[in-house]
């Protein structure tokens, strides 16, 4: 019987391709795309409480849970330069234990209300996020004040983090992709405080327990944070929570920080990362843009997108479809409080080291000599307002974009005017932007490779530094 039923369902396929013939390999009709829908969040109540730290709540009642981020106005960029990604050990250890909680006891206690807990430290500032049950908002509000007011930063947990960050650190010296990313900026930044985008192995030694607590005190005061809470919450509530659990928060002051001027990228430089026996070339160009809150951020946002950040971008129809050089170039346009860049990033086999180069500045100087066309521009802004619309669907998401209104200092109606903002650049003003934001004569150029290999593709380059997986300094490569 079951081999009777196998066969006529092997039989009833056949007789259904038969039948059908060519309508089975013809391509389903695309849905009509919908509507465009407008982005309406709901209202931010704003309170500051008495010792000066900012609260932002929101009721966004979209599943019965919150979101709650706390933002210290301190990051990696507040590093003392021998001790690069203390801001990041302040943030990891001070989820480790805390005057009254052990390791283990936190961990159970954020298990117990179906919580998540999390921080990490970005250029700028820090950022610790708790999401779970709106119902939990009082229990979780005090884990989180407990977490940034009381850390204990016990002496074996700061080992262990150190122990392991070593390890990592090693392992990421294993691929060229991170290699490449690091030393770019560490290559485009210099010495400025933007170089600094975490631990190395150089300064992982100079970061101890005394330090990490001076940071902690300096800079984790109420007058230096702020904080979101989003979700299935009264205002009324979260500030009475808020009060309840950092109103004690003891405010002092903070040290006045003044940003080193921007550097300045005169000519293409070049700097080679040897990897010996290296079958492809990890390659990264780019240069310096804006500050986060410069009004030119749309149209820069816009001719990147354009230029390489989109799949359908001119990189990846160019390096990608046409070529076959690499299975997915990218462009990266980050905006900080102080200033930004843009970084274009391909891997290639060897021999196509040179023409991939080449191909990534031809794309440049198209885009600032020609600007967009009408439909890809239409198409950038189209993309753009769907995934705004996309992003701040969730409680954690529309969180985030109200933590960037406030880390940045951006006007407060951002979150409304945003699809508005990003439909106005016109083709010139991103063939404007594109001038600024893709840098052609003025560049830095990272090759993580073997340049026995790839060298005689190099002879435009007459500034060429080499160094080596690490980003020290080493001779020419024989």
């Amino acid at each position: 019987m079951i081999r009777a039923t196998v066969r006529f369902a092997v039989l009833s396929v056949a007789t259904l391709v038969a039948l059908t013939g060519p309508a089975w390999a013809q391509a389903l009709p695309k849905p009509e795309v919908g509507p465009e829908k407008a982005f309406a969040p709901p209202p931010r109540v704003e309170r500051t409480l008495s010792n000066g730290l900012h609260v932002v709540a929101v009721r966004y009642a979209t599943v019965p849970k919150i979101s709650a981020m706390l933002t210290v106005r301190a990051g990696l960029a507040l590093d003392p330069a021998s001790k690069g990604g203390l801001a990041q050990f302040v943030a990891d250890t001070a989820q480790e234990g805390t005057a009254t909680r052990s390791s283990e006891q936190l961990k159970r206690d954020v298990f117990a209300m179906g919580a998540t807990l999390s921080g990490f430290a970005g250029q700028d500032s820090t950022t610790f996020q708790m999401r779970g049950l709106a119902e939990s908002m009082p229990r979780m509000m005090n884990l989180l004040a407990d977490v940034v007011r009381n850390p204990a930063f016990p002496q074996a947990e700061v080992d262990l983090l150190k122990a392991n960050t070593a390890q990592q650190l090693q392992a990421q010296m294993a691929s060229p992709q991170a290699v490449s990313n690091k030393v770019f900026r560490q290559s485009l930044f210099g010495d400025h405080p933007y170089g600094r985008t975490g631990p190395t192995l150089d300064s992982l030694p100079a970061i101890d327990r005394a330090s990490i607590a001076a940071y902690h005190s300096t800079y984790y005061r109420p007058n230096n944070a702020f904080l979101v809470v989003i979700g299935d919450a009264a205002p009324d509530a979260v500030f009475a929570a808020a009060e309840q659990a950092f109103g004690s928060w003891t405010r002092a002051a903070v040290p006045e920080t003044k940003a080193p001027a921007m550097p300045v990228t005169k000519g293409r430089r070049l700097v080679f990362v040897q990897r010996p026996n290296s079958v492809q070339s990890s390659i990264s160009v780019g240069n310096f843009t804006t500050r986060r809150d410069d009004a030119r951020w749309y149209t820069l946002q816009l001719a990147n997108q354009i230029y390489g950040a989109a799949f359908d971008s001119r990189l990846v129809r160019n390096i990608r479809e046409e070529k076959g050089y690499t299975y997915s170039p990218q462009s990266q346009f980050q905006a900080m409080a102080e200033g930004g860049f843009y970084r274009a990033a391909a891997d290639v086999r060897n021999d196509v080291t040179g023409a991939t180069l080449k191909e990534i500045y031809a794309e440049i100087d198209k885009l600032r000599a020609g600007g967009p066309e009408a439909e890809e521009l239409a198409d950038a802004k189209q993309y753009s307002r769907g995934l705004f619309l996309i992003q701040n669907a969730t409680q954690a998401g529309f969180a985030g974009t109200v933590n960037t209104v406030n880390t940045f200092a951006l006007p407060k109606d951002y979150p409304e005017t945003f699809q508005r903002q990003i439909s106005q650049p016109s083709a010139e003003a991103i063939k404007t932007g594109a001038e600024m934001l893709l840098g052609s004569e003025d560049s830095v150029v990272v090759i993580v490779g073997d340049y026995a290999k790839v060298k005689d593709q190099l002879g435009a380059f007459t500034n060429i530094t080499f160094v080596d997986l690490s980003g020290k300094p080493i001779p020419e490569p024989k």
